[in-house]
């Protein structure tokens, strides 16, 4: 308890960098560790993944992957307005789940609608999102390194894409059946796998390297985890529900230590004094946070 007039301790120089040099040294082989583990089981889903199988819950696993899809363009487009180091975060994440939710839904022809245009709409929209994400996250590390001008218009363009996301939840609760045969699911698993694989690898080449673009691959690993564990436990049943959900307490663990590890990295100070996207001078004081 601190008591009245009584001076908090500061912190010691270097004291706030031990995490960070323990960060950069030994979390790396976490990501490695599990890079190595997940090879061999890419190789075993590819011979052993039924190509296609039965899916429950298909409203439910489509709308939840919609409505993250929604939710990560407006939170992108508000720290995006307020030119908030977040965005980077925020824009990796929203152009994961969009993309492995876009990769599986044309892959298995889950969440068709009997409307043949649904569909292309929906592709069109998804790509949409993909490429502004890209372009908050090259603004934001131009702006941080160049002192370049963030586009004024892409928080309006997300919003836009986010509420035109809308009538596609309609068209899948209305129109789609919630049980559903899906196709190319050895393609589909192995394909996400693979992306698990490399994100991992990246995190921990970024931690090795100490890069301060570790916030991107570390947040697109975090996402493609809980996707994986989303995808995985929402439409399956029986044994295989089971092992999804055992998979899941290795997957979100992890997923969560890179959010913070991505985290860590937006708010870090940057060489030459800046924090990723923050101006010279604006920093936050070694120990904060």
């Amino acid at each position: 308890m601190t008591h009245p007039g009584r001076r908090t301790r500061p912190a010691a120089p270097g004291e706030s960098g031990q995490l960070i040099r323990w960060e950069q040294r030994y979390l790396k082989w976490l990501y490695y560790v599990s890079a190595a583990g997940l090879a061999p089981w890419i190789v075993y889903l590819f011979y052993s993944q039924a190509r296609r199988a039965l899916t429950h819950e298909v409203h439910l696993l489509s709308v939840g992957l919609i409505l993250a899809m929604m939710a990560g363009a407006l939170v992108t487009a508000g720290l995006s307005a307020r030119r908030s180091p977040p965005a980077v975060l925020a824009a990796s994440f929203t152009g994961t789940v969009t993309f492995i939710a876009t990769w599986f839904r044309t892959l298995t022809h889950a969440a068709h609608s009997p409307w043949s245009g649904t569909f292309p709409l929906y592709l069109a929209v998804a790509a949409a999102i993909i490429v502004l994400c890209v372009i908050v996250i090259r603004s934001e590390y131009a702006a941080r390194t160049a002192g370049a001008a963030r586009a004024r218009w892409l928080p309006a363009a997300l919003v836009l894409m986010a509420l035109v996301l809308i009538p596609s939840i309609v068209v899948v609760v209305t129109e789609v059946p919630p049980v559903q045969i899906s196709h190319h699911l050895k393609l589909a698993w192995t394909g996400l796998d693979v992306c698990e694989f490399l994100g991992l690898a990246a995190t921990g080449v970024a931690l090795d390297r100490k890069s301060p673009a570790v916030t991107v691959p570390a947040t697109i690993t975090g996402a493609l985890l809980l996707c994986d564990a989303w995808i995985n436990i929402i439409p399956t049943r029986g044994t295989a529900h089971a092992e999804a959900i055992v998979l899941a307490f290795v997957e979100v663990p992890v997923a969560a230590v890179s959010f913070w590890v991505a985290a860590r990295a937006v708010r870090r100070p940057a060489r030459g004094g800046t924090a990723a996207g923050v101006p010279a001078g604006t920093a936050p004081r070694a120990g904060a946070g």
